[in-house]
């Protein structure tokens, strides 16, 4: 399965109920519903974001084509969408302890 948009889907999937279940079990809470779909999305965008980072790393010029020159550029952008995918998952996770 070479489709990072369905593995980070899954990946997501698997981390929101993770997330729903250490709210339950842990911290004897029920999350409310945006805070599962923002764990959810948090983890769907870093994977996907990894992966677009990745690529732009590793593909050669005529792959990415006239973004060849924008690969500093793209990297940054995936790196801002990990950062903000982390920061969105411990926000989530100190709220729920809180």
């Amino acid at each position: 399965m070479n489709n990072p948009n369905l593995i980070g889907l899954y990946i997501g999937t698997a981390a929101g109920a993770l997330f729903f279940l250490y709210s339950y079990l842990a911290c004897k809470k029920v999350p409310a519903l945006n805070q599962v779909a923002v764990v959810l999305l948090a983890w769907t965008g870093a994977v996907v974001g990894f992966h677009l980072g990745f690529i732009a790393l590793t593909a050669d010029d005529t792959t990415l084509g006239m973004l060849a020159d924008q690969r500093v550029a793209i990297v940054l952008g995936a790196l801002a969408v990990v950062w903000t995918a982390a920061e969105s998952f411990f926000s989530s996770i100190k709220a729920v302890k809180a």
